[in-house]
């Protein structure tokens, strides 16, 4: 079957130029998650690409750029860009079961892991940060990368914005608009209030909604 157009290889470029065979002995030694989503082109170019397992629905007018892993039950909505092509490790972005990224999100730069349940809402961006199970970045929230991480279970509200290698405990709300730039910032962070919670709840039943739908469609 063609691959489709919203799932486009990159080169990968290790450290030093390899041949042909040099670039497949070197595949041959790395994990299976690396070995999955990078293959040898006919010029001897190491290239990943995106792997969608079953179960999980990808708009077609989203674009899916180098080396990642969809797990089953994840909804990419209609515009989203999951875009790696500035990685500089072999390992791919694992985007964890039943997440989603929403109309016109962006994970950008070397992300390498977004967890399990996790809402990127629309107009939100993941930029080189890490995101735990059953985090949240809701509309037009941002995590900047740098070592930034998005601990289990927090949210990220409407147009919040978390600096670079700031991370955010478990289970703490960034409430609407904030800025958090320190770490002591994000330590006082408050608990996320239960009517929050029951949003996240709501949006993810919403998604896996969609997923079923549109993987009935066709």
């Amino acid at each position: 079957m063609q691959t489709p157009d919203y799932l486009k290889p990159f080169p990968f470029f290790p450290e030093k130029p390899l041949s042909y065979t040099e670039a497949l002995d070197w595949l041959k030694d790395q994990a299976e998650d690396v070995r999955r989503v990078t293959y040898v082109d006919p010029e001897g170019v190491l290239m990943q690409k995106p792997v969608v397992e079953e179960g999980t629905y990808v708009d077609p007018s989203a674009f899916l750029i180098g080396g990642m892993i969809l797990r089953s039950g994840c909804y990419i909505g209609p515009q989203a860009v999951i875009r790696l092509d500035e990685n500089n490790v072999a390992e791919p972005l694992v985007l964890g079961v039943e997440s989603n990224i929403q109309d016109f999100a962006l994970v950008h730069s070397n992300t390498t892991k977004i967890g399990e349940r996790v809402i990127v809402a629309h107009q939100a961006i993941v930029h080189g940060a890490v995101v735990e199970d059953d985090a949240a970045l809701y509309i037009q929230a941002v995590a900047d990368g740098g070592g930034t991480v998005i601990g289990k279970g927090s949210f990220l509200n409407q147009g919040s914005y978390v600096g670079r290698g700031v991370k955010v405990p478990p289970g703490r709300h960034v409430e609407p608009g904030r800025i958090v730039l320190t770490q002591a910032e994000a330590d006082a962070l408050p608990a996320v209030p239960e009517a929050v919670e029951e949003v996240r709840l709501r949006v993810l039943e919403m998604n896996k909604l969609h997923v079923k739908r549109h993987l009935e469609l066709g």
